[in-house]
């Protein structure tokens, strides 16, 4: 029963991603004189690129959970992997909340704030906004800055090439954790 709340809480907080981000984006996007449209403009030669960037998204997760499996990082992450672990998400939640994180979050951290703070304060911000800097443990911290690598690299994609390279790489690097999670 709880678990099943704890679910239907989560494709709430999916909605509110996929369709509250863009929507507190907006203004932003406006007071910047930058159109919804261009927002998600891709060029031809930039769809080439969504293959790589939904591999980097990949190999990154796929790093990511190699490094939490090590007991450097257990005290830590130990009850943030029990909380997702004990959900027992389903194959839906797990795709529908990739997707949601990556469309919303990309659209209003990438799109509408980045342009205001800039890559790196953005990506901090970002990272910040996600729980993976603490004073508690530590040893998240290292993870924490290496996201923020990834989010950095991720935020200037989306300044030079496309925003759907960042959410391409966004996408992939949850679902991979997502699915790690729902399996383990």
């Amino acid at each position: 029963m709880i678990k099943d709340v704890l679910k239907s809480q989560l494709t709430v907080m999916g909605l509110i991603t996929l369709i509250g981000f863009p929507l507190l984006a907006w203004p932003l996007l406006y007071f910047q004189n930058i159109s919804w449209r261009s927002l998600f403009e891709i060029a031809p030669e930039d769809y080439f690129q969504i293959p790589l960037y939904l591999s980097i998204g990949i190999g990154f997760g796929i790093w990511m959970i190699w490094l939490s499996e090590k007991p450097y990082f257990e005290k830590g992450l130990g009850p943030i992997k029990d909380r997702f672990t004990d959900l027992n998400l389903t194959t839906f939640h797990v795709f529908f909340l990739a997707i949601a994180a990556g469309v919303g979050e990309e659209v209003f951290f990438r799109g509408a704030i980045q342009p205001y703070e800039g890559v790196w304060s953005t990506a901090i911000i970002f990272v910040a906004i996600h729980g993976y800097f603490s004073f508690q443990y530590r040893t998240i911290n290292l993870l924490a800055i290496f996201l923020t690598a990834f989010i950095v690299l991720i935020g200037f994609a989306a300044k030079n090439e496309s925003l759907w390279l960042a959410v391409a790489a966004h996408f992939s690097y949850d679902l991979v954790l997502l699915f790690y999670y729902k399996n383990n």
